[in-house]
């Protein structure tokens, strides 16, 4: 299996975190991901190179049918691994491993591997509610691989302390320290998982007593907290809270770099926004006449701030995009994700030289070709964020520094120890 890309390492850690196990219990999640945690950090463009099995769990496959009773669904039983019998395997404070000099405490590494064969029991369950059938631990993972789904969750728990540890060292190596607001609101996410696993009124005490029963270390627990802290602080510390802090040449040359392309437009509509109806010809007419009319005007323009800002009055006033609300001075885009006239048109364009009217399917574009510009908003964040350039390049880097540090770590595993053989262990 190949490694998971550091751009989605928090959604990793949540999905092998404490947040797993109340939500198969039904009840809140949120062990790893508080109010502070990162939510722009993420590098939008990359893709993990291979699916953990939790994330299979997502969507089921729209092509098979479901079960046609209740009975057929019931029928079918997902085979349990005997946890407790593989986690009696070894003393919970034996040193199994050690990654980048730290040692890993058989409690530790049975957690993790835990945790990733419950999410994908879990997956198994759902699939055999939905469909009366479902994956077996025994069965090909991937059609590029040998390898089982059992195969999976060992390997799964060794790269998991590898993305731990990465973020632990890179941030020891910068020095980060955490706020006195993070600190806080560590103690507030605990007080709120007690709340979560054990209930209302009761103690630290009582938390401890139920996680043992889902073999998770208190030392670990914590720890996890922790990392998803210090993957924020990191960020910040470097770049800034929105990638303030990268420098101008850093951030164009991403853009560069990722073949993005910048332009604001003029619109007239020949068509109704309502209803997409095509306008009749004389109409359409009118609006060619006067989009060539704001091209002759602006390409008459000889100095280059005087025609932005002339094109900035005229599109304030007459341009149609709905999108232009949103994106005021243009948009910073990526090809393939404009109409083909429109991309076609701008890469056509020197900076700052305007186009004659485009004709799409939307109507009559007068277009300015711009510089890429280390500010402009490329998009928007699920919470309504808006991601520059410089937040883009910053989430970039962060994630390359992390991949390469998460490259550079091993899991030395202690002389004679072996993952427990989950196959052996199915009741």
């Amino acid at each position: 299996m190949k490694k998971t890309i550091f751009a989605l390492i928090l959604v990793f850690i949540v999905a092998v975190g404490l947040i797993g196990f109340f939500g198969l219990r039904g009840q809140r999640a949120g062990v790893i991901g508080g109010a502070d945690a990162p939510t722009d950090v993420v590098v939008s463009e990359a893709q993990p190179a291979e699916a953990a099995p939790v994330e299979a769990a997502a969507s089921a496959p729209a092509e098979e049918a479901a079960p046609e009773s209740a009975e057929e669904a019931e029928a079918f039983q997902v085979r349990v691994p005997d946890y407790a019998a593989m986690y009696a395997l070894h003393d919970p404070e034996e040193i199994v491993a050690t990654v980048d000099g730290q040692d890993v405490t058989w409690g530790e590494y049975f957690y993790l591997y835990f945790s990733q064969a419950k999410q994908l029991e879990n997956y198994f369950n759902t699939m055999a509610s939905y469909y009366g059938a479902a994956p077996d631990w025994a069965d090909q993972a991937e059609e590029d691989s040998d390898a089982t789904f059992a195969d999976m969750i060992a390997e799964s728990a060794g790269e998991t302390l590898k993305q731990i540890r990465a973020i632990e060292g890179m941030s020891e190596k910068a020095g980060v320290e955490l706020t006195d607001e993070q600190l806080e609101a560590i103690r507030a996410q605990e007080e709120q998982d007690i709340i979560g696993a054990v209930g209302e009124g009761k103690t630290a005490e009582d938390f401890n007593a139920y996680i043992e029963t889902i073999y998770l270390p208190r030392t670990l627990y914590d720890r996890m907290n922790r990392v998803n802290y210090l993957y924020r602080q990191g960020f910040v510390q470097a770049y800034g809270e929105n990638g303030e802090l990268v420098e101008d040449g850093l951030a164009v040359q991403y853009l560069a770099d990722n073949d993005y392309l910048a332009a604001t437009h003029i619109l007239l509509m020949t068509i109704d926004p309502a209803t997409f109806e095509a306008m009749d010809e004389a109409a359409a007419a009118e609006k060619l006449q006067q989009a060539q009319a704001f091209a002759d005007e602006l390409k008459a323009i000889d100095d280059k701030e005087e025609r932005l800002r002339r094109f900035a009055e005229i599109k304030a006033e007459f341009c149609e995009d709905t999108g232009k609300a949103t994106f005021p001075d243009g948009y910073i885009f990526l090809p393939g994700t404009m109409v083909a006239e429109f991309e076609s048109a701008v890469l056509s364009l020197e900076e700052y030289e305007v186009s004659d009217p485009v004709k799409t399917d939307y109507g009559y574009h007068v277009i300015m070709r711009l510089p890429l510009d280390p500010d402009g908003v490329i998009e928007y964040s699920n919470d309504g964020t808006p991601l520059t350039a410089r937040s883009k390049a910053a989430n970039d880097a962060y994630g390359k520094a992390l991949q390469d540090y998460f490259d550079g770590l091993t899991v030395e595993y202690a002389e004679g120890f072996e993952a427990p053989k989950l196959l052996d262990y199915l009741q």
